[in-house]
C-alpha cells in the first residue's frame, strides 16, 4: 500500500474523539476507541464459497464492538458491485472488502475508492490495477495440483473432459490454465476430448455432463473448475450409471464435496479455506486499525484434498 494510506490509518487512530468515516455512527466508540466501519461487498451469496467466506467474517466481528460491517452482494452482477462500491464511499466508510466478481471488472471500483483514500482489500480474488491489499490464493495453483494428482493416478493414454468456470473470468483462466499446462509438461499421452463452461454452477455442470454421456462412450475423468461443477458431474454420471471409474475433481474442499470424497464419488478437491481467507482478512483489519501497514499481498495456501486425507479435514 502506499505511503499516504498508512499516513492516513495514522490519522485515524489520532482522531479518536471526532466523528468517524461511518456513514452516520457520529462519535460512535468502543471503550474509548473509535469504531472502524467497513464495507463487505460479497460477489454474490448464491456462490457457495464466497457466501463461507461472508458468513466467517461476520462471525469474527460480531463480538469485535471496534469494528461495524455493513454488507452487500451484488448477485453476480459486476456494474451491481460497481454501484455498491460507491455506495460505500458515499458513506465515506473506513474500509472496503470486496469479493470481486472479475479481475479486470472490479478495477474503477477499486480505483474510484483510492481517489476517496479508501483502503480497499480484495478478498479471493486480485484486481487488474488499483492500490489495494490482496487476501487470498494463487488461483493458478489449484489448478497445478489438479494436475500433479491426475497424472499420478491416470492410465496411460486416458481420456479426460474439462468443465470450465465463466468464461473470461480471471480466476476462470488461471484455473485452467495451471491445469492444462501442467497436465502437458508431466502427462502429453493424456487426451482432453472436450471442454465446456459449467459457469461455476452445479446445475448448469450436470446439464453439459448429461450431454457428454451421450457423445462419449469412454472418458477416465471429469475436472472442474470449483465443487459445485464437480458435484452437478457426479449426480449426472451416477444418473447415467457411468460414476464407477471416472475421476472427478473439483477446487474449494466444501463440505459436500469432503463427503463426496469421502464415499468415493470424487478423487480430489483442493481446499482453499473459506475460513482462512476470511480469518486473515480480519487480521488485516486488525493491523490498520492500528496504524501498521498490511501489505499488499497476505498468501492463503491451497492443500490437495482426496481419500488419503480427507479425514483431516472432516467436521
Amino acid at each position: 500500500m502506499k505511503k499516504r494510506l498508512v499516513m492516513i490509518l495514522a490519522v485515524c487512530m489520532v482522531l479518536t474523539g471526532l466523528a468517524g468515516c461511518s456513514g452516520g455512527s457520529g462519535d460512535d466508540s468502543a471503550g474509548g476507541e473509535k469504531v472502524f466501519t467497513v464495507a463487505y461487498c460479497n460477489s454474490g451469496d448464491s456462490d457457495v464459497f464466497d457466501k463461507l467466506k461472508k458468513d466467517r467474517f461476520n462471525d469474527l466481528v460480531k463480538e469485535d464492538a471496534t469494528i461495524k460491517v455493513v454488507n452487500s452482494e451484488a448477485n453476480m452482477d459486476p456494474q451491481k458491485q460497481l454501484n455498491q462500491i460507491d455506495d460505500a464511499i458515499m458513506q465515506e466508510v473506513d474500509l472496503i472488502i470486496v469479493v470481486p466478481i472479475d479481475y479486470s471488472g472490479i478495477t474503477p471500483g477499486v480505483q474510484a475508492a483510492n481517489n476517496a483514500d479508501i483502503p480497499v482489500i480484495c478478498l479471493g480474488i486480485e484486481s487488474e490495477a488499483g492500490d489495494y491489499t490482496f487476501v487470498g490464493c494463487q488461483n493458478r495453483d489449484a489448478g497445478v495440483m489438479q494436475a500433479e494428482y491426475l497424472a499420478d493416478e491416470l492410465p496411460e493414454s486416458a481420456k479426460i473432459l474439462y468443465l470450465s468456470g465463466t468464461p473470461g473470468l480471471y480466476h476462470s483462466v488461471e484455473r485452467h490454465d495451471g491445469f492444462c499446462e501442467t497436465l502437458q509438461e508431466k502427462r502429453p499421452d493424456i487426451e482432453l476430448l472436450a471442454e465446456m463452461t459449467g459457469e461455476y454452477t452445479r446445475d448448469r455442470a450436470q446439464k453439459v455432463v448429461e450431454d457428454w454421456c451421450q457423445s462419449y462412450d469412454e472418458f477416465d475423468a471429469i475436472v472442474c473448475a470449483n465443487d459445485q461443477m464437480a458435484l452437478g458431474a457426479v449426480e449426472a454420471l451416477k444418473a447415467a450409471g457411468r460414476l464407477d471409474g471416472v475421476l472427478i475433481a473439483g477446487i474449494d474442499a466444501t463440505d459436500e464435496a469432503l463427503k463426496k470424497i469421502k464415499a468415493g464419488e470424487m478423487a480430489i478437491s483442493i481446499r482453499q479455506s473459506a475460513d482462512a481467507l476470511a480469518e486473515n482478512c480480519y487480521e488485516t483489519i486488525r493491523k490498520m486499525q492500528n496504524g501498521e501497514a498490511p501489505g499488499e499481498r497476505v498468501i492463503v495456501d491451497f492443500e490437495p484434498v482426496s481419500v488419503n486425507n480427507v479425514d483431516d479435514y472432516m467436521k
